[in-house]
């Protein structure tokens, strides 16, 4: 019966740790009022989503992409482009044609361009896609512009992988890598550039022709800067990511859901700089981040404190 109890605690642990996390709905608080016609509002309205689309994604394979094992960095970071031999232009690829190359234009091709599915009953407090960019400060309002936006960079890395056996790669598993997001404003902001979150990659899965990369939210480097601290928060009134990153540091993660097609790069998109074999594409996708139930939490220590109480009374009756 004791064994049986044990096992069952064990399972509830085990359940509760794994629970899905909700798809938690955001708001973001630039504690600034944004608007051209100002209504006192430092916040936006609920969302679901970071959405993005455009994105000028830089691949980088140092060896065969058909090679099972091959090391593979993705990134839109100039200087880590720069570190493979990256320069921009046309050039000759691996099956002889051409190809055109170049950096991300920053922000259009780095940019957030929405705060997808917003509830309605709020605005989103003047912030903007940017493609364009002269809205970032556009206006005067409060002496910091009439519009913000948030752009992401990003390097993640993983290796080639066969996954039906056949000796030829298939697609590219993630097992590490950092995505951040990047507020945007006038110059005049003071909190302009500010690193508003970082996402540390843990993994990935491919469902068709979509990747998902995974992993846990980072704030160590955000103690002091109350801007950081307050910028992304819970709709479900659960407060901030910062504050739930501080109490539990691995209950909230995250998860990108971005087109990739086809996932293993063909000869006519590859050029050798000689320090490693590059593809561009281009991606759109959402960013979701996870901010657990507390009731998912109570279970998770309701079951660890009976995992405890369990060996502890086994100690006792040796």
């Amino acid at each position: 019966m004791f064994k049986q109890a044990k096992l069952a605690l064990a399972a509830m642990a085990l359940a509760a740790a794994t629970l899905p996390a909700m798809a938690a709905p955001l708001y973001i608080n630039t504690g600034q009022d944004f608007n051209l016609d100002p209504n006192g509002l430092t916040t936006t309205a609920v969302f679901d989503q970071l959405g993005y689309s455009g994105t000028l994604a830089t691949s980088i394979y140092l060896g065969s992409p058909a090679a099972p094992g091959t090391t593979v960095i993705d990134t839109n970071i100039p200087s880590v482009m720069n570190s493979y031999g990256f320069a921009p232009g046309s050039h000759t690829t691996v099956s002889g044609g051409s190809a055109n190359f170049a950096y991300p234009n920053d922000p259009s091709q780095t940019n957030i361009d929405a705060l997808n599915n917003p509830r309605p009953g709020n605005d989103l407090n003047g912030f903007t896609g940017g493609v364009g960019f002269p809205q970032y400060g556009a206006g005067n309002v409060g002496g910091l512009g009439g519009a913000w936006g948030l752009t992401y960079s990003y390097q993640i890395v993983g290796k080639t992988v066969d996954s039906n056996g056949d000796g030829v790669s298939d697609y590219v598993q993630y097992t590490g890598g950092v995505f951040s997001v990047f507020y945007r404003s006038a110059a005049t902001d003071p909190n302009n550039n500010k690193e508003v979150l970082r996402l540390i990659v843990t993994g990935s899965n491919i469902q068709l022709t979509n990747l998902n990369v995974s992993g846990y939210v980072d704030y160590s480097y955000a103690g002091g800067d109350a801007f950081v601290q307050n910028f992304f928060n819970s709709g479900d009134g659960l407060g901030s990511l910062y504050s739930n990153w501080l109490a539990n540091n691995i209950s909230v993660s995250w998860v990108l859901d971005t087109n990739v097609d086809p996932p293993i790069p063909t000869p006519d998109q590859l050029w050798n700089t000689g320090s490693g074999l590059i593809r561009q594409s281009t991606l759109d996708g959402s960013l979701v981040i996870n901010v657990p139930e507390p009731g998912s939490l109570a279970l998770v220590g309701l079951a660890l404190a009976g995992l405890g109480f369990a060996q502890r009374r086994r100690a006792l009756r040796k």
